[in-house]
């Protein structure tokens, strides 16, 4: 008897012992849909805390700052920030840049001024202002819809160009057109600063948000980017550098490979030893690789947890074909009184016990597959009906694990093989003559 006609036969008496067939997979429809629908939300929430990072940050984005430097002083230990001698230099940075241009997507540099008022004659608009390199529309994500981004000749010369939010031009300016217009923004300190508006952006509240939740787009203070040479030269302190800024690797860049290369650069260049600070780098990958890992351990050891029931259905497996063969004992009698060999019956019981694990095992990975859809939904609709909106900030993916599907399948059958074979091997040992005679 070949395969093919084992499994025929398997099937057949499957199909004429439904109920009992159902009730044997049982055990391992419910043990494999436990492990299917636990690693399917385990495998979403990575796969939506990667996409949502990765559309408001950039998985390649990475942030260069100062590092405090801990020395010893009559014995207590004190923290010492970096002189202006000491900090990064828009100088140096765009060596930097120019050394890794073609590891480079981004490199930017800014410096928040402060809060801010533009008083349009009938009514005051809050804002804030920065002071930043060219790019920053790019690296954060923002759509540009009229007018041109702050250039490097704008930095170069210190030049008062701005560019401001939509619903700045909507409700500052009264809709009216902005490119070339004069603003003056008061402040928080009372100084004042007069900007020409050069480009215009779209607000987005997932992105720039931030103490914003709650308000009116007509009460919410969106940023007005101006040169950070310029920002600097009006800023009320002399200093001329920065504690930090961001950059993001190019396309097929490891980006924790460049943040290492980005500290030994700046140290080896600028930060040498013996200096009160140093520079330190932090890959956003970093943190989603630890968030990754974090959710595998709790994913697996779930699911081995879950995994015990199959054990369970085993043994229900091997309790229904041990009745099989009681039941079918004279039927084994005929077939060796005509002839059939030992390995002929092992291999017909021993395929029947796999192939009903391997349908409850089908089963319970639809049924597990649909589980881990459902409950995402839900999840989805419970972030959804939160107050403060936090869907919005969310790319919800729902992804079923192909490598748990695969395992599932294979240890299904590993059960039908383990708990199958005892069976099968109590058929193949029967007696004709004893098999013939029994009632």
């Amino acid at each position: 008897m070949n395969l093919s006609e084992s499994i025929r036969l398997a099937l057949g008496n499957i199909k004429s012992n439904k109920l009992r067939s159902v009730l044997t997979m049982l055990g391992i429809i419910i043990g494999i849909s436990s492990v299917i629908t636990i690693t399917t939300i385990g495998n979403s929430l990575k796969s939506t805390i990667a996409n949502t990072f990765s559309s408001l940050a950039g998985t390649n984005n990475v942030q260069a700052h100062l590092s405090n430097v801990s020395e010893e002083e009559d014995g207590d230990e004190y923290e010492q920030w970096g002189n202006d001698d000491t900090l990064i230099t828009y100088e140096a940075v765009q060596e930097y840049k120019e050394e890794f241009k073609d590891e480079l997507e981004y490199v930017i540099v800014q410096n928040a001024v402060g809060a801010a008022q533009y008083d349009n004659g009938n009514d005051s608009y809050n804002t804030a202002v920065i002071g930043s390199t060219d790019g920053w529309i790019e690296a954060n994500k923002l759509k540009l819809v009229m007018g041109r981004d702050i250039s490097p000749r704008d930095i170069d010369e210190h030049k008062a160009t701005a560019v401001v939010s939509d619903l700045f031009v909507k409700y500052a300016l009264n809709g009216k057109s902005p490119i070339g217009q004069k603003i003056q923004l008061k402040i928080m300190d009372s100084s004042v600063m007069e900007l020409y508006i050069v480009g215009v952006y779209a607000y987005d509240f997932n992105r720039m948000g931030g103490n914003n939740n709650g308000k009116s787009e007509k009460e919410r203070a969106t940023i007005v980017l101006t040169p950070i040479t310029y920002a600097m030269d009006k800023a009320d302190k002399d200093v001329d550098g920065f504690y930090e800024f961001a950059f993001a690797s190019a396309a097929g860049v490891n980006p924790e490979k460049l943040a290492k290369k980005t500290e030994d650069y700046f140290n080896h260049h600028y930060f040498q030893k013996g200096t009160d600070v140093r520079l330190s780098c932090y890959a956003l990958a970093s943190e989603l690789k630890i968030i990754s890992k974090v959710l595998d351990i709790i994913t697996i050891a779930i699911s081995v947890i879950a995994a015990i029931s199959l054990i369970v259905g085993g043994v229900g497996v091997m309790n229904i074909m041990l009745v099989s063969v009681v039941e079918r004992t004279r039927e084994i009698g005929i077939r060796k009184a005509l002839g059939a060999k030992n390995g002929s019956i092992h291999m017909q019981f021993l395929t029947e016990a796999v192939v009903i694990c391997l349908i409850g095992g089908l089963l319970g990975i639809l049924i597990g597959i649909v589980n881990g859809i459902i409950l995402g939904k839900v999840g989805f609709m419970l972030l959804s009906s939160m107050e403060d909106d936090i869907s919005s900030l969310l790319t919800v993916t729902i992804t079923p694990s192909i490598s748990a599907i695969l395992v599932s399948l294979i240890f299904s059958m590993l059960i039908g093989i383990i708990f199958g074979s005892y069976p099968a091997k109590r058929a193949a040992r029967l007696s004709p003559i004893d098999a013939l005679r029994y009632e």
